[in-house]
């Protein structure tokens, strides 16, 4: 794996003004790399600003409402700031690919889904006619289609929200991009389609040395597809290392709380614990208090805490690997660090 950034972005920050014009900050300075073949995770609760991020990577928020600014934001040598819509098209698909959260918004609903894919093919491959259905079925039947020969011809809404999501990754996969952002990608589908999906992303990267952006709420795949974990809060990345290091040992409290609401197996006796939650819920975009803004519902803040934004602290894990927390060496928290690892 590559260690040169095929992705890299500095501060990046998405602000959406209301009708009062006051403006709320959705994405505040969030740094991030990522390098050919690699599978960066980004993961919070909703609402952390995990979908405006790929949004903003994808230069989808070209809305009077939206202002996405960065120091820095450069994809294998291109400066994405300086893209207009024609740029920003010629790179969507065969560049960046996405794989969007909901799949019934993101299919057109008056085509047939064999001619989304044919039409993605034919724009990023120049593939026309029986070579570009050919392929298009191919790729159906990479992503678990039954029957795609048949299933060509169908519309979205003849296919189930499983199906549909599938459909969703071949038109994602067509492109052939060198950095696929996927938006929760196994939602809908159920335990044995999502392992095939995963090990087809996980194949793909090994063979053509796609970058993976994952964005999604289940740590069991970021187990085990991700290399890298980042965890947003409000907006604002809170903690970032490699994801061995984080599960084994969180060193902000929210990702510590994270890792404990996972569902846990049956004890002995065939008795379920309840799941741990975290009190309260992530502030909307605008409304985070000053400070940290998970102070409200941690357990450890202290006065400290709610005074000014903490600053980035490297973990020493390597470049990019850090936390953001005044309070990530006191004993108190370094002595829950070891309780979640037992």
């Amino acid at each position: 794996m590559s260690t040169s950034p095929l992705l890299e972005v500095k501060d990046l920050s998405v602000a959406f003004t209301a009708r009062d014009g006051s403006a709320a900050l959705a994405v505040d300075s969030l740094s991030l790399d990522i390098a050919p073949g690699e599978t960066l995770a980004l993961v919070g609760e909703s609402g952390c600003g995990k979908s405006t991020t790929a949004l903003a990577l994808m230069g989808l928020l070209s809305v009077p409402e939206a202002r996405v600014t960065s120091t820095q934001m450069h994809f294998n040598g291109t400066n994405l700031g300086t893209l207009d819509e024609r740029g920003w098209r010629a790179l969507r698909g065969g560049g960046i690919g996405m794989i969007f959260q909901d799949p019934l918004s993101a299919l057109n609903p008056v085509r047939t889904v064999g001619r989304q894919i044919v039409e993605a093919l034919t724009l990023h491959r120049g593939l026309r006619g029986r070579p570009a259905r050919a392929e298009a079925l191919e790729l159906l039947r990479l992503v678990g289609i039954p029957e795609p020969a048949r299933r060509f011809d169908d519309y979205p809404h003849r296919l189930s929200g499983g199906m549909r999501q599938r459909v969703l990754i071949a038109m994602a996969l067509a492109g052939e991009p060198r950095l696929l952002i996927a938006d929760e990608p196994t939602t809908a589908l159920d335990v044995t389609i999502q392992a095939q999906i995963l090990a087809l992303l996980a194949s793909l990267q090994r063979q053509t040395g796609m970058a993976l952006l994952l964005i999604t709420h289940d740590l069991g795949i970021v187990g085990q597809l991700a290399h890298r974990v980042a965890v947003m809060y409000a907006g604002r990345k809170i903690e970032e290392r490699h994801v061995d290091a984080l599960f084994d040992a969180p060193l902000h409290p929210y990702t510590q709380r994270l890792l404990r609401a996972r569902p846990a197996p049956g004890s002995a006796d065939g008795k379920h614990t309840r799941l741990s939650e975290i009190p309260g819920a992530v502030p909307a975009p605008g409304l985070a208090p000053g400070g940290c803004a998970f102070a409200p519902r941690c357990a450890f803040a202290q006065t400290q805490c709610r005074a000014a934004v903490p600053d980035w602290q490297a973990s020493g894990e390597g470049a990019g690997s850090g936390v953001r927390c005044v309070r990530a060496t006191d004993p108190a928290l370094i002595e829950a660090r070891h309780i979640h690892a037992a």
